[in-house]
């Protein structure tokens, strides 16, 4: 592949091997940089000190962060369908889950390397929403290459809308994995995915990917964190500070959290700078606030989650878990950009994933095998991904999303024949 100057760097814009060297070390310290501090707060100086050469050597081959971001993402994509279709066939028995076991190991090898990128992708794509509809593609390729190994149809839409599904799952849970490192080892983590996934597509199997003669997992449930309001406002002081927090919803996710302004926050809310203090310290009190706001609504569907046997009520609670997905803006989507650093707003977002996570594992528990605290992450993906593929990506139409959701809910996470 040859490496190439932007213009006007020259008659000839080719370089060698030593440009190449260039080029990948440039691209290599934006991956640390991104890793570091994020895509809002990267710069092009970090990036520069870090790679121990100029803004003018910059400059020949890049001509910002983002574009240094997008061609790190190009790579990302380039490997992950490349992994994808080198996904062996996946039978119904033990040898194939573990073929689908190692496949989902190099895939969270792979994760862990390129995992600024995965976590930067959301802040990355408001600047340049048409360059990040590219992952559409790489999406469907991986979905569509997972599809065959299991035998099934990737040109039925239902189908496909499972693949892409499960690909945003196996995404997000590795970066719940990666955060959450204490809640199991690597090959559990791997090893739960993986039957998760086995369920899903090649059905229920006792004593392949279901075992229900193992002792069952405790799961513990702890209390959601609550934030110490400022002080006591009177009613009317009530309305404005709600009015202060369906703005938040509005502005976190269009401007994300490390962009977002107090000014904006007040000027859709519309009430003054002044007025924001008056209820909230600074913006890390807001978002966590925020956090809790919409934290507790999710927690208290959970609270509520209907019998799998049920179908009917299954897809009644899904149809509604969108529409409070969609009602509050997608703000869980992004609070979870708050899990990476370490703030004080990062330890308290952890502190809500986990209590979420305590719900999702105790609904597990009632299925009788597996390890719920494990598969929980994927639970969490799954319930946060879905909504976010609708709204916000826009892979799929709400209606079908819905119905593979609950499809996914009673196969692949309850071991239910759909």
């Amino acid at each position: 592949m040859e490496i190439a100057r932007r213009r006007p760097f020259g008659a000839n814009p080719t370089v060698g091997e030593r440009g190449a060297e260039t080029q990948n070390k440039i691209l290599a310290a934006g991956l640390e940089v991104f890793a570091d501090v994020g895509f809002d707060a990267a710069r092009v100086e970090l990036i520069t000190e870090r790679a121990g050469c100029s803004r003018p050597a910059f400059y020949q081959y890049f001509s910002s962060k983002d574009d240094v971001f997008w061609k790190l993402a190009a790579r990302l994509g380039q490997e992950m369908v490349g992994l994808a279709q080198r996904l062996p066939k996946v039978t119904r028995d033990a040898r194939g889950l573990g073929a689908l076991e190692k496949w989902i190991d190099d895939f969270a090898t792979m994760h862990e390397r390129y995992s600024a990128v995965f976590a930067s992708f959301q802040a990355a794509s408001r600047e340049q929403p048409q360059t990040s509809r590219s992952s559409v593609s790489i999406s469907e390729q991986t979905a569509t290459a997972l599809l065959r190994a299991f035998g099934l149809d990737a040109s039925k839409r239902e189908n496909l809308v499972l693949g892409e599904g499960v690909v945003a799952v196996v995404i997000r849970c590795s970066f719940y994995w990666e955060n959450m490192q204490t809640v199991a080892s690597r090959r559990s983590f791997v090893h739960a995915v993986a039957l998760f996934v086995h369920r899903l597509f090649a059905g229920p199997i006792e004593g392949v990917n279901v075992d229900r003669r193992a002792k069952p997992v405790k799961v513990d449930v702890p209390a959601a964190p609550r934030v110490q309001r400022q002080r006591e406002v009177r009613p009317r002081g009530e309305k404005t500070r709600r009015r202060l927090l369906d703005a938040g919803a509005k502005v976190l996710p269009s401007h994300g959290y490390q962009a977002a302004r107090v000014d904006d926050i007040a000027e859709v809310a519309g009430v003054s700078h002044g007025s924001f203090y008056r209820y909230f310290q600074n913006k890390d009190d807001f978002f966590r606030v925020l956090a809790e706001d919409a934290s507790s609504r999710m927690i208290d569907m959970l609270d509520r989650f209907p019998s799998p046997d049920d179908r009917a009520a299954l897809r009644a609670w899904t149809e509604e878990w969108f529409s409070a997905y969609e009602g509050n803006g997608g703000v869980i989507s992004v609070w979870q950009e708050m899990l990476v650093g370490e703030t004080a707003l990062a330890a308290f977002s952890l502190d809500v994933a986990v209590a979420v996570i305590g719900r999702l594992g105790r609904i597990l528990q009632s299925r009788g095998f597996g390890d719920p605290s494990i598969d929980a992450l994927a639970f969490l993906a799954l319930t946060e991904r879905m909504p976010y593929g609708v709204f916000t990506l826009r892979f799929s139409e709400r209606d079908e999303a819905v119905d593979a959701m609950v499809t996914m809910m009673r196969k692949g996470f309850l071991g239910l024949q759909n």
